[in-house]
């Protein structure tokens, strides 16, 4: 018997979805043609943090794909869940920047092969009177906007329809074996090579995308301004396995403190100017559940979810993937540094020059930047309990959900963070 259809993880997340509901039979209309009148429901909606997807069969006999995914993010499902604009904005943001991808700028990057995406047939958003249409991304929120003054948010929203992606030739799975890491990574790889130094295109993505989803400038100033007292928090909450693992030092202790410091730097250093060298376009949020791998060698692996994609240096999607999705008994003995040399070995078949010790600077200054957006964010009211309840979380990262991951990623943030900090006073 043939599988549903495969189009995003089921993530759990309890909201009404009602609204969203009274927008699916227009938007398929929008996208198909008024003569499409039904729909089916497929399984369970998917509610997610800052999207609502629903899978969903389209009747026989028109000219139409048989299903199809619908992902909506509407303003109403969030006014009153996120009392900061800076929060309601950035969840805007996300869903206006993923239809500008799939509008703008993937059809230039399928002219340079990369096909590794699902087919759009409708990308549409309006949060016109709440976001001006050439406001960037990356611009601080005005702390003055009365979110009870904004226009009625019934009609403000995005909307895109998708391609499905059949279980029976694709997966998906967290925590990854190397095989299937270095599967995500070839792909990335692709998606990378795509855009490699292309001005035109990465000046375009600079203009109307965003930036990756722990970089700095996407971030509410106060996950920064808390980093020390988060850390703190978690040094006292995982006392035992920092001593366990020979972690329980004053250096490490500090590490809120040196990440404060050094946060501007690092961050200045993974957001290039699209006229730089080594730039591309980057996924922005690439874990393990984000891609969907081919079942076998002969099927190509599909990367969704692309709210925050940007241009930016490859090594930022390198290092969280690997962080987010391999178990750190696998990255141990030099497989940390195995994935990193195959993705670099991928990118450079595929004609992108990219030397050795400046990949490597940038690869480590990327898990340090990941690191800043665990520790200021994730990490605040992390407990070896909380990380136990959320072990079988696919879609959770594997440092937030496993104590031995937590661990070594805080050895290897140390160590990098040094070298970094060598840097700057040398």
């Amino acid at each position: 018997m043939s599988q549903p259809p495969l189009c995003a993880v089921q993530a759990g997340y309890e909201r009404s979805t009602e609204r969203a509901d009274s927008f699916v039979l227009p938007t398929l209309q929008e996208a198909f043609g008024p003569e499409l009148n039904d729909y089916e429901i497929i399984g369970d909606k998917i509610i997610q943090p800052n999207a609502v997807g629903m899978k969903l069969r389209l009747p026989s006999g028109g000219d139409w794909p048989a299903e199809v995914f619908l992902k909506t993010v509407l303003a109403t499902d969030y006014v009153s869940s996120r009392k900061d604009w800076s929060d309601l904005r950035r969840t805007l943001l996300y869903a206006r920047t993923e239809l500008r991808f799939y509008r703008d700028v993937l059809p230039e990057m399928n002219k340079k092969g990369f096909h590794a995406a699902p087919k759009v047939y409708h990308a549409h958003y309006d949060f016109s009177e709440w976001i001006p249409e050439d406001e960037h991304a990356t611009e601080p929120a005005d702390e003055a906007v009365d979110m009870e003054s904004l226009p009625d948010p019934l009609e403000k929203g995005a909307w895109l329809v998708l391609e499905c992606i059949s279980a029976d030739t694709h997966m998906q799975a967290s925590p990854l074996p190397m095989d299937r890491a270095k599967q995500c990574l070839k792909a990335s790889a692709e998606f990378h090579a795509s855009a490699w130094e292309d001005r035109g295109l990465l000046r375009k993505a600079s203009r109307e995308l965003s930036r990756a989803a722990f970089n700095l400038q996407m971030r509410n100033p106060k996950e920064l301004a808390g980093i020390e007292g988060a850390w703190d928090n978690f040094c006292i909450n995982f006392k035992e396995d920092l001593s366990a693992n020979g972690l329980w030092t004053e250096q490490i202790r500090n590490m809120g403190k040196r990440m404060k410091a050094a946060a501007a730097y690092v961050s200045k250093e993974c957001t290039p100017s699209p006229d730089d060298k080594y730039v591309t376009v980057i996924h922005g949020d690439y874990k393990a559940m984000n891609v969907m791998m081919g079942i076998d060698a002969a099927t190509p692996t599909i990367m969704i979810d692309m709210a925050s994609a940007s241009a930016g240096l490859s090594m930022s999607d390198v290092a969280m993937h690997i962080h987010h999705a391999v178990d750190p008994e696998d990255l141990d003995g030099g497989g940390e540094e195995s994935l990193v040399k195959y993705y670099l070995q991928t990118l450079r078949d595929l004609g992108c020059a990219y030397p050795e010790d400046i990949a490597q600077r940038h690869y480590k200054l990327a898990v340090v930047d990941y690191a800043r957006f665990f520790m200021g964010r994730m990490w605040k009211t992390a407990t070896p309990h909380t990380m136990e309840q959320k072990k079988q979380n696919a879609n959770i990262a594997n440092i937030n959900r496993s104590v031995p991951s937590a661990m070594r990623f805080v050895k290897v943030v140390d160590k990098y963070l040094s070298e970094i900090e060598a840097s700057i006073t040398a």
